[in-house]
């Protein structure tokens, strides 16, 4: 993989390690915002998990490039429906933001590693 390559997967590892985290203990945060989002609660470990996932998926992918491009898209497409989530209850820019900002690296991500 490409430096930026390297460096995006880094971030997206440390963000969704650290989320998944949140998510797992339930924090408060977290959970006033899944409430707000109309998203059931008991849903969060499955969140968590799939987060954990895409944590593997990055760290294998620095030794498979291929495992780490099917991991970009489905990042991809979690946060893209995390965008949606967000949209569908008209939450503010502010709320929806690092969801955004978390499609927007796992896209580059993607681009970053196509074709390596």
């Amino acid at each position: 993989m490409s430096n930026v390559a390297n460096v995006l997967a880094v971030i997206l590892i440390l963000v969704c390690a650290a989320t998944a985290i949140m998510d797992f203990r339930k924090s408060e945060q977290v959970v006033e915002s899944m409430r707000k989002l109309k998203v059931p609660v008991e849903r969060l470990p499955v969140l968590g998990g799939i987060k954990l996932l895409a944590v593997a998926g990055l760290i294998v992918g620095f030794q498979n490039i291929r495992l780490a491009e099917i991991t970009g898209l489905c990042l991809c497409l979690y946060f893209a429906l995390a965008v949606t989530t967000h949209t569908r209850v008209k939450d503010s820019l502010k709320e929806t933001f690092p969801a955004l900002v978390m499609l927007s690296l796992s896209a580059l991500f993607v681009l970053t590693t196509v074709g390596q």
